[in-house]
C-alpha cells in the first residue's frame, strides 16, 4: 500500500464523511441538498479538448472529443453519487484522460437525480443517450463506464436494453467501478454488513435508505434498476469490475458474478485491499494509476 493511499484512507476516516451516509432519512436529505448546492451541470471553458453539450430528454449531455470530428468509438461515462448527488468539475480531467488515452469520444450525461425524479426517468434519459450513440458510432463501437452509482448505470444500460421489445446492440465493454445496488437477498445483506466496519467511505445504512429515494414514490420500478445484479447482461462483449476489497459494495460482487454467468458474459474482477471507494477514478497515486491504466487498456480495445 503506497504512502498516498494510506494517507487518503486516513483522511477519509478522520473526516467523518461516512457518518453522513448513516443519517436518518430527513437529516440525510438535508445533507444531500447541502452538497448539491455546489454541484450540478457545468460547461467547460478550457481548450484542452473539444466540447459539445446536447439536450437528451430535456437534460444536458456533455460530449468530450480529442478532435473536432467524432471518433470511431465512444464511451458512455457515468458519474457517481448514490443517484442523489450531482457531479462536479473534478470529473472533467478523468473524462479528458479517458478520451485522450482510449481514442474514444466520451459522453457524460447529467442524468436526472432521484432527489426529484424516479429512477425510471434516469434510465429513460441515459438509454436515449445510448440510442443516439449507437446511431452515430454503430453497434459494437460503444462501451459504458462508471463509478459507484455510475457503475450501476454502466451495467444497467445492458439490463435495460435486454428488457426492451427491440433491443439495441449491447455495449462492447462495460467497466463498473464499485457499482452500487440495493441489497436484495439475505446473503448479500450479510456480506455488506460484514464489510461495513472496514469501509471508511460508505455506510451500509445508505444502501437500504437510498431505495426510497430511487423509487421517489413510484411503485412500478423494475428490479434491475434498484439492484443491477438482477438484470440480464446477455450479449455484452465483456464486463470488468473494480473494487476496494474493504468496502461495503464489494459484498455485491458474488451476485454480479452470478449475473454474468447466467448471461454467459466473460468478466474480470480487480479488488485491492485497504483502498477507498472508487479509488481508481482518482489516478494520482500508485494503485489508482495502475488500475486506471487497466481501464484504459480495456476501453481502447
Amino acid at each position: 500500500m503506497s504512502i498516498f493511499a494510506s494517507i487518503l484512507r486516513s483522511v477519509y476516516k478522520l473526516s467523518g464523511a461516512k457518518k453522513a451516509f448513516a443519517l436518518p432519512e430527513d437529516a440525510l436529505r438535508k445533507e444531500i441538498e447541502k452538497q448539491n448546492r455546489h454541484r450540478g451541470v457545468f460547461t467547460p471553458t478550457d481548450r484542452k479538448a473539444y466540447y459539445e453539450t446536447i439536450a437528451v430528454n430535456g437534460f444536458p449531455c456533455l460530449i468530450v472529443r480529442e478532435h473536432p470530428k467524432p471518433s470511431e468509438r465512444a464511451i458512455l461515462y457515468f458519474f457517481g453519487g448514490g443517484m442523489v448527488i450531482g457531479p462536479d468539475k473534478g470529473d472533467l480531467p478523468v473524462m479528458r484522460k479517458l478520451c485522450r488515452e482510449t481514442g474514444c469520444d466520451v459522453w457524460f450525461p447529467f442524468y436526472p437525480l432521484c432527489m426529484e425524479h424516479c429512477i425510471t426517468e434516469t434510465y429513460a434519459m441515459v438509454y436515449e443517450c445510448y440510442r443516439k450513440m449507437i446511431t452515430l458510432y454503430g453497434g459494437g463501437n460503444v462501451s459504458t463506464c462508471g463509478f459507484s452509482s455510475g457503475g450501476a448505470l454502466a451495467l444497467g444500460i445492458a439490463a435495460h436494453n435486454s428488457a426492451q421489445p427491440e433491443p439495441l446492440p449491447q455495449p462492447r465493454h462495460i467497466v463498473a467501478v464499485s457499482p452500487g445496488e440495493v441489497p436484495w437477498n439475505d446473503a448479500e445483506k450479510a456480506r455488506m454488513q460484514a464489510l461495513n466496519e472496514r469501509d471508511v467511505s460508505i455506510d451500509y445504512a445508505f444502501m437500504v435508505t437510498v431505495k426510497k429515494f430511487m423509487r421517489h414514490g413510484c411503485e412500478n420500478v423494475p428490479d434491475y434498476m434498484l439492484s443491477g445484479s438482477r438484470g440480464d447482461f446477455t450479449g455484452v462483449g465483456d464486463i470488468h469490475f473494480f473494487y476496494s476489497a474493504d468496502e461495503v459494495l464489494y459484498g455485491a460482487l458474488p451476485d454480479f458474478e452470478e449475473a454474468c454467468k447466467r448471461a454467459n458474459v466473460p468478466y474480470t474482477v480487480s479488488a485491492r485491499p485497504k483502498m477507498v471507494h472508487c479509488y481508481c477514478m482518482l489516478p494520482i497515486f500508485k494503485e489508482a494509476k495502475e488500475d486506471f491504466a487497466k481501464i484504459v487498456d480495456i476501453l481502447k480495445k
